[in-house]
């Protein structure tokens, strides 16, 4: 996927705007990376929608110690893939 120029643009924007208040955003996760970990386990790509729910699973096992790290993101990717299987079946069995 080519990230258009103008879209690093607005994104360095908002990490300048974020730091200049005290935030600290060197280490930004992207849904390639979610995508980077489904090809790795040649599982299904996922929507951006769809890896943006594996990051709100990562958070919500979040370790103000380690923060979000690649094992812990990994291990998101199979929890919501594990979830929508089972929410699929769910659905298969009663459709509506």
């Amino acid at each position: 996927m080519n990230t258009p120029i103008i879209n690093i643009k607005i994104v360095e924007a908002a990490r300048d705007l974020l730091k200049a208040n005290g935030y600290f955003v060197d280490n930004l996760w992207h849904v390639q990376d979610v995508r980077f970990i489904c090809e790795q386990y040649y599982l299904p790509e996922l929507t951006d929608e769809e890896a943006m729910g594996v990051f709100t699973i990562a958070n919500e096992q979040f370790d103000g110690e380690s923060g979000i790290s690649w094992p812990q993101l990994e291990k998101a990717v199979f929890v919501f893939m594990k979830r929508k299987a089972l929410l699929r079946g769910m659905c298969e069995k009663n459709p509506a």
